[in-house]
């Protein structure tokens, strides 16, 4: 039986839910309704009130208008552009969070304050190219550019996403646009700001990336420079939901603080003071819809304990989400929404009985075993909960879903343990030092196990079918619910065990210490080209010495690739070849995260660098230099005047090999740098400017007379690089891309010659685009 509150909640939400997913007038909710109503008191008749079946069927018509007036409602009109077409605006308000980064772009949500110098509401997107970590939350932006309105759709598509979110208009590209004011909050937004970067600084003083990436996401919901390749292998395994803040993060913090303050207050006082901490905890990672809803739900399960209640978990979701629908009924189509609120009911109801039935059947089969079909029974509801939500939402499903949770979600509890220890005690030298040397090894195994599902065969695939499939779909389930639960009676109010998330990460962590120690080391002299997306970063290094040659975008790429490269300790010399974004992007970020001695650029590039020019030379060992060959600053010609043509290039010399690094000097600097009588053979060249059509010309590859090649470039870039014509010229030699084989290392002990590829084979074919 569902109590009569409770049922007249899950009415609600499902007038809702009918009247988003379907549309209609009132009546067809009304009718659906009323079938629902009529098959329930046939299948329990003697515990259903018929009043409360008629109650049940208006509050589903209700639920039904309430999101028929939002969806009909304009959105909030921006002053000015409200008439507009098209044209230009200059725009002043405040951002709402942190620039979120990709590569050399920033998009940033802005509360609008005036348009054109009139009062005005609202919210924008913009989206800008960055030279470094872009808007901070509360910063004061003035902007000026074409404004677009996010116009009105009846689907899940980007648009229908961008107005669930609150965005009434968005700004692309604007050709001005400046911080004119910082830290414009109130003063506890402020301090909650202030906390959250501190504890993202203490876990990036004590992880190295791209586990402070992911780290950073399961404790904060900071993604700003979560790998793309990382994100991508999430949504193809369908694990994308754990490495945002969602219910288990609010579960576990609040239980912590339980823990925590029972050691000196009561426990119900300390549950109740706890509670009081729940909100700021919510303004501190963001409040998206899966954090408030968990937050509701552990308000409402705490004070159930605290006074003695024992209610379903279940109970306290259908709350959860029917408040939230009665404060905005737009909610009802945010994927993010519907995901936490599906997983969530995955996990409460189907995944207990799932647990019990595997437990029936591994009766006396071992603990270990026992644990792992709890795992999977968790992993399993979830997966089956969200399907359809994620094939209407993105066309595509996961085949590895199911599994993927099901193995991955251990370590996801115990990469939760290590997030708390990082973001709490990093500040304290010797966690950070610890968490540096071993607790890394628990996000890298969740992130290498991903990475590996995520290239399985067939791992996704595309799907596009009707509303009336996902509804029979659920059907399905509720079918099973009922078919489980008649073999387990009150199984919808149990309580499951908890994962052997501690036991599991002092494992990974004992094996990752093992790993570290017999890990050979090679001490040979090395030049490893970064895998930046599309940008350069290139290492260079011998022995302890080690220096750093441009730092890829402003997304922070670099600091996951010197991460894959073991460079964990401070550079001996930063070098900027030039002020481009996907070459000076990530410098401050490697400033502050990884330290370096010195940092070297041209004249005007660096503000505070110093100055480097031709004939410099940067001595690492006693085989090992750099060496500037170009360009002249004093004595530039007025035809090498482009800011590509004016960057420097540089000579590694390894004994008597030697690998040529020409950044993105494009024709007129190649001829004359070829015409400059310096000796420019080299085994290795990275090809210039990431292989655009504007560079690589015979004359200079006739005076460099290569043997391999190696091209920095992006996946899928817009630039269209590296261009057709200028594979071709390297046709015959080795040539490695960055964006098919990863990260590409030369190494020589000055007299032989390796080039390694991560990925360890070239790719059989080689592409160019056209520019």
């Amino acid at each position: 039986m569902i109590p009569a509150v409770p049922l007249l909640a899950l009415a609600f939400t499902g007038g809702i839910a009918v009247a988003a997913a379907f549309g209609g007038p009132w009546w067809f909710t009304s009718i659906v309704a009323a079938a629902l109503a009529v098959a329930l008191s046939l299948f329990d008749p003697a515990r259903t009130s018929r009043a409360v079946l008629v109650a049940a069927v208006a509050i589903a018509t209700i639920g039904q208008a309430s999101f028929a007036a939002a969806a009909a409602a304009d959105p909030t009109p921006l002053a000015a552009i409200a008439s507009a077409a098209s044209g230009s605006h200059e725009v002043i308000g405040t951002a709402v969070t942190d620039a979120r980064l990709r590569g050399a772009l920033a998009s940033v949500d802005i509360d609008v304050e005036q348009v054109n110098g009139v009062a005005s509401a609202g919210r924008l997107r913009m989206t800008v190219r960055v030279e470094t970590a872009g808007p901070r939350a509360d910063d004061r932006i003035r902007a000026t550019g074409d404004l677009q309105r996010a116009p009105r759709a009846a689907s899940n598509d980007y648009v229908e996403y961008l107005r669930s979110a609150g965005i009434d208009a968005v700004l692309a590209y604007p050709p001005r646009w400046a911080v004119v004011e910082s830290n414009t909050g109130a003063a506890p937004v402020r301090a909650l700001r202030a906390l959250r970067r501190w504890a993202t600084s203490n876990i990036e003083r004590s992880l190295p990336e791209p586990a402070a990436s992911l780290v950073a996401g399961v404790l904060l919901g900071e993604q700003r420079t979560m790998p793309a390749a990382l994100t991508d292998a999430l949504r193809a395994t369908g694990t994308t939901h754990l490495v945002v803040v969602s219910g288990q993060n609010v579960a576990m913090l609040t239980g912590a603080l339980v823990a925590l303050l029972a050691a000196w207050l009561p426990r119900r006082r300390a549950a109740l003071l706890a509670l009081a901490l729940i909100p700021a905890y919510v303004l501190l990672v963001g409040a998206e819809p899966p954090v408030v809803r968990a937050a509701l739900m552990a308000v409402g399960i705490t004070v159930g304990a605290v006074t003695g209640r024992r209610t379903p978990a279940w109970i306290f979701l259908v709350y959860a989400c029917a408040g939230m629908l009665a404060f905005n009924p737009m909610l009802a189509r945010s994927v993010s929404f519907q995901l936490s609120a599906a997983a969530t009911a995955g996990v409460l109801i189907l995944s207990p009985l799932l647990a019990e039935r595997a437990a029936a059947l591994l009766a006396g089969r071992g603990a270990l075993l026992a644990s792992l079909a709890e795992a999977s029974a968790v992993a399993t509801g979830a997966a089956i909960a969200v399907i359809p939500v994620q094939a209407a939402a993105f066309g595509t499903l996961s085949l590895l879903q199911v599994p993927a949770n099901a193995v991955i979600a251990p370590l996801y509890g115990a990469t939760t343990v290590v997030a708390i220890m990082a973001g709490l005690l990093g500040w304290f030298p010797p966690v950070a030092t610890a968490l540096h040397a071993s607790g890394q090894f628990v996000p890298a195994a969740f992130i290498g196990l991903v990475e590996l599902l995520a290239r399985m065969p067939g791992a996704t695939i595309a799907v596009h079918a009707p509303a009336l499939a996902w509804i029979g779909w659920y059907l399905l389930v509720g079918g099973l619910v009922w078919a489980l639960s008649q073999r387990e009676s009150d199984a919808l109010g149990g309580a499951g065990g908890g994962l052997p998330t501690i036991r599991l990460a002092l494992a990974v962590v004992a094996i990752g210490l093992w790993m570290l120690a017999l890990t050979p080391r090679e001490h040979s002299p090395s030049v490893t080209i970064l895998d930046v997306g599309q940008g350069l970063a290139i290492l260079v290094r011998d022995g302890d010495a080690a220096v750093l040659i441009d730092a890829g975008p402003p997304d922070g790429a670099v600091l996951a690739a010197l991460a894959r490269a073991g460079q964990s300790r401070p550079l001996d010399a930063v070098v900027i070849t030039h002020a481009d974004a996907d070459h000076a992007g990530g410098l401050a970020a490697v400033r502050s995260r990884i330290g370096a001695t010195r940092t070297l650029a041209p004249d005007g590039v660096s503000p505070g660098a110093e100055r480097i020019d031709i004939g410099d030379r940067i001595r690492l060992g006693p085989q090992t230099t750099i060496e500037a060959l170009g360009p002249p600053v004093t004595t530039l010609p007025y035809a090498l005047a482009s800011e590509n043509d004016r960057a420097l290039v540089l000579l590694v010399t390894i004994g008597t090999r030697r690998i040529l690094l020409p950044a993105d000097i494009e024709a007129p600097a190649e001829h004359w740098l070829a015409r400059s009588g310096q000796d420019l053979r080299a085994d290795v060249i990275v090809v210039g400017h990431h292989g655009s059509k504007s560079s690589s010309t015979p004359e200079l590859l006739a005076a460099v007379e290569p043997r391999a090649a190696v091209i920095s470039v992006g996946a899928r870039n817009s630039y269209g690089h590296p261009n057709a014509e200028v594979v071709a010229r390297y046709a015959a030699m080795p040539l490695y891309r960055t964006d098919e084989v990863g990260e590409v290392t030369v190494r020589s002990d000055g007299v032989r010659l390796w080039v390694q590829a991560a990925h360890a084979t070239l790719p059989a074919q080689r592409n160019g685009g056209t520019r």
